[in-house]
C-alpha cells in the first residue's frame, strides 16, 4: 500500500476505530506471524499517542516492513520517535509519513 493509500480518507475513515491488528491484518494479507504479535505487545501498553494515531503508526510501519523480516523493537521505536514529537491529531501523522521511514529507524539505533 502506497502512501497515497495511507492518506485515502475511507482508509483515514478506517484507522479512527480499527484495532491495531486489524490494520496489521491489511498489510498482511491476514498472515499474523508471531513477530507482528510481539511488535504490537511493545506499543499495547503504551499511552502517548491516541489510539487513531496509532492505527495510522502501523499503517505507515506496516506498509514498508508488511511482507518482511524486521527487528521486533523498530515499532516501538517509531512509536517513542512520534511520541517525541507530539503528533496527537491525524493531520500530523499524516505529516510524519512523508518521513523516509529506513532513515529515522537507522537514527534511532
Amino acid at each position: 500500500m502506497n502512501k497515497q493509500k495511507l492518506t485515502d480518507p475511507e482508509f483515514l475513515t478506517f484507522c479512527e476505530n480499527a484495532m491495531p491488528i486489524e490494520v496489521v491484518e491489511k498489510f498482511t494479507d491476514n498472515n499474523i506471524r508471531g513477530l507482528e504479535n510481539i511488535a504490537l505487545r511493545s506499543i499495547s501498553t503504551r499511552s502517548k499517542l491516541p489510539a487513531n494515531v496509532v492505527n495510522l503508526l502501523v499503517a505507515y510501519f506496516y506498509s514498508h516492513y508488511g511482507k518482511q523480516v524486521y527487528n521486533r523493537n523498530d515499532l516501538a521505536r517509531l512509536y517513542d520517535y512520534w511520541a517525541s514529537k507530539d503528533v496527537r491529531t491525524m493531520a500530523q501523522a499524516t505529516e510524519m509519513i512523508d518521513e523516509d521511514i529506513e532513515a529515522v529507524l537507522n537514527t534511532l539505533k
